[in-house]
């Protein structure tokens, strides 16, 4: 495969590496109530369904990514894979199902990895994607992704948030600039860009002459520590997460997107050490 990847702005072509090691994740089967994708299954990935509990991965201090949000870093060969299923968001008004193509109502899963070190959390995600969409135009669409944490608990809609007692803070990264932003929301309209931006994140697309093998992949990251009133905190027991992807080439943009339907348990306590 070639990866396309953006660094400081520039494109950068290279040649994918071979995985050089197997992951350590335990092999789980997809529960029956799940369309899986088996075309694409890997032994080494742990299927995830809703409300169940990932835990985060350490780096050992004295191992760096060559740069910090490295998408193709080989730590990421060395850390557990998860999967979950992603399903259309329900819409908020009948019409909004008038953008629905055909075909977009399947099943797309989403592939993701989560490390810390010291003073830092990461979140690796990765997607099929037989085009590469980057350009919003008239009849166009850019590809995007985002991932989004309830500030509270697990009473706090997936959907964007239960009002301004239950927000969710979400990292949304888009195809267009090579960037992540901190959000906030607290229900339909009410998405909001923090005023510090301490989210940063980087991609790489990976062809292959294959279209249904080429992939996006996106790492984002912060200071673990939490720096203001609508920042996750991660110091807690759980954190509930979820993820939405955007798939240009479907028309997909705006609340027609594929969600998690409910919330993933993140767990990142410091025993969380199965990264090796």
């Amino acid at each position: 495969m070639t990866s396309h990847v953006f660094k400081n702005g520039l494109l950068v072509n290279r040649t994918r590496r071979l995985a050089g090691s197997l992951t350590a994740a335990a092999c789980l089967l997809a529960s029956a109530s799940v369309v899986a994708d088996h075309s694409d299954r890997n032994p080494n990935v742990t299927e995830v369904e809703p409300w169940d509990t990932v835990k985060v991965s350490r780096i050992p201090g004295n191992i760096y990514l060559r740069t910090q949000d490295d998408p193709d870093d080989l730590i990421w060969d060395r850390l557990p894979e998860y999967r979950t299923a992603l399903l259309p968001a329900p819409p908020v008004h009948q019409s909004v199902a008038l953008r629905f193509e055909e075909g977009s109502t399947r099943t797309k899963h989403m592939y993701f990895q989560l490390a810390r070190s010291a003073d830092r959390l990461y979140i690796r995600l990765r997607w099929k994607d037989p085009t590469e969409n980057r350009d919003t135009t008239v009849d166009e669409y850019r590809d995007g992704v985002a991932v989004q944490f309830a500030l509270n608990d697990t009473d706090t809609s997936y959907m964007m948030g239960s009002g301004h007692e239950n927000p969710v803070n979400m990292w949304y990264w888009r195809a267009d600039k090579e960037q992540v932003d901190s959000l906030a929301a607290g229900g339909y309209g009410s998405t909001t860009t923090l005023p510090v931006q301490n989210v940063s994140g980087a991609s790489a697309y990976f062809t292959d002459p294959v279209p249904a093998d080429r992939e996006w992949q996106v790492v984002m990251s912060r200071p673990f520590k939490s720096d203001g009133k609508y920042d996750v905190n991660f110091d807690r027991d759980t954190v509930p997460m979820g993820f939405a992807v955007w798939q240009g080439s479907e028309n997909e943009r705006d609340g027609n997107k594929r969600v998690t339907h409910t919330w993933i348990l993140l767990d990142a306590s410091p025993d969380s050490d199965n990264g090796q």
